[in-house]
């Protein structure tokens, strides 16, 4: 989420995709590690929230970092 915060878009932007990250850390977070599948999901949504803001509200490179680390985090979950 602190990427998200110092990228300093338009509040609904950042609003949006801080949900999607909070809903991520909510299904890590519980006990059911069957909630992995839908933090993978969430953070599917989430590249495809910064995707469709692609050089509108969200620069090239800004998006390029966005995905990647949420790519990183799926295929750390995938693989456990």
């Amino acid at each position: 989420m602190e990427a998200v915060v110092k990228l300093n878009l338009k509040q609904g932007i950042s609003n949006a995709l801080d949900s999607k990250l909070d809903n991520v850390l909510k299904a890590l977070e519980d006990a059911n590690a069957n909630n992995d599948v839908s933090a993978i999901n969430t953070l599917y949504a989430f590249m495809y929230s910064v995707e469709a803001q692609r050089a509108i509200h969200i620069t090239d490179e800004q998006a390029d970092m966005l995905t990647a680390e949420a790519q990183a985090i799926i295929d750390l979950l995938s693989s456990n």
